[in-house]
């Protein structure tokens, strides 16, 4: 099967090609400029900037399926103001999906994200957070959230003008080797020995290890049956806490947690202007895994010790402060 790769560099974009390649997919791997800095022996093909203007012809010849990961994040040159986000997660992904259509591409899959559904689960009946799901009414509250929404929109007009079996990934938080931004940093603090207030905090948060949403992409893709439909999905739900204590075992360190109150933390993070980091950390947000196992007979494979070990030895290995 021959499968188009964008984002093929990421750090979600690396596993999901050699997942794929271990499938006995032929993988290419659409990338800014040649050479491209990717791991997998994978084909790949120049495009330059993905927006609304990218030439994908000579890149879709006889590609059978799409995985699009490629994205504006805040940590994106482009991420200065929404027509930036959108240049990339919207016109790009449009003009992706036309060219796939009049190419005959059978599949495409979309990796969206969690912000489509908001930045936390709304309680249920008994004050208890609830798991959120593809059937979600959408509640992007940030520019990232609000283009990947729009970008779902544009994908469900076109499968369903088309035939293109679309299938809508939303991830949360995503950890593993490589991982980078607030996890890293996390991870850092948590080497360091700096005490974090986090101990009385009863919180859930949902996150998936790399490795297993590159699973899920294979089966989506490899799939023999008519697949369609929006997906949530995760492997572990736990508090900042036991995050926290997560990382510390894998590092072979001692967690530092004390007991803090919230709204001290909350007026300390207004000071500093860190509440939008800190109800990041300290609010709640799961998600519902049944519905794509239940689709794609995806599970986990990889643990969240096997994870965080593997990435504790990379940090390790990385760190030049020793």
């Amino acid at each position: 099967m021959k499968i188009l790769v964008t984002g093929a560099t990421g750090f979600v974009g690396q596993p999901v090609c050699r997942a794929l390649l271990e499938a006995g997919c032929a993988v290419t791997a659409a990338v800014r400029a040649l050479p491209a800095e990717i791991t997998t022996d994978c084909r790949s093909v120049a495009l330059g900037s993905i927006d609304g203007s990218t030439d994908w012809t000579g890149a879709l010849q006889g590609v059978e399926a799409i995985v699009h990961l490629a994205a504006c994040t805040h940590r994106h040159a482009n991420a200065s103001s929404l027509a930036g986000y959108r240049q990339i997660n919207v016109e790009g992904t449009r003009s992706l999906a036309r060219a796939a259509a009049v190419a005959g591409v059978r599949r495409f899959i979309y990796m969206s994200s969690v912000k489509v559904n908001g930045e936390y689960s709304p309680p249920d009946v008994d004050g208890n957070p609830r798991r959120l799901s593809g059937d979600d009414e959408p509640r992007p509250t940030t520019d990232y959230g609000r283009t990947k929404w729009e970008a779902e929109q544009l994908l469900r007009d076109i499968a369903a003008k088309t035939g293109l079996e679309l299938v809508i990934l939303r991830p949360p938080l995503v950890y593993g080797p490589g991982q980078k931004g607030n996890l890293l940093r996390l991870m850092r603090a948590v080497d360091s020995g700096i005490p974090l207030p986090f101990a009385g905090l009863d919180n859930r948060r949902s996150l998936i290890d790399v490795e297993n949403l590159a699973a899920a992409v294979v089966l989506a893709v490899a799939s023999d049956r008519v697949v369609r439909g929006t997906y949530t999905l995760a492997d572990v739900d736990l508090s900042s806490a036991d995050l926290v204590r997560a990382m510390a075992a894998a590092l072979g360190t001692r967690a530092r947690l004390f007991q803090f109150p919230r709204y001290l933390l909350d007026a300390a993070a207004r000071l500093t202007g860190c509440s939008g980091q800190l109800d990041k950390i300290t609010g709640s947000l799961i998600v519902d895994s049944e519905r794509i196992a239940a689709a794609l007979s995806w599970a986990p494979g990889r643990s969240l010790e096997e994870s965080l070990g593997e990435t504790a030895m990379q940090y390790r290995a990385g760190r030049t402060d020793r």
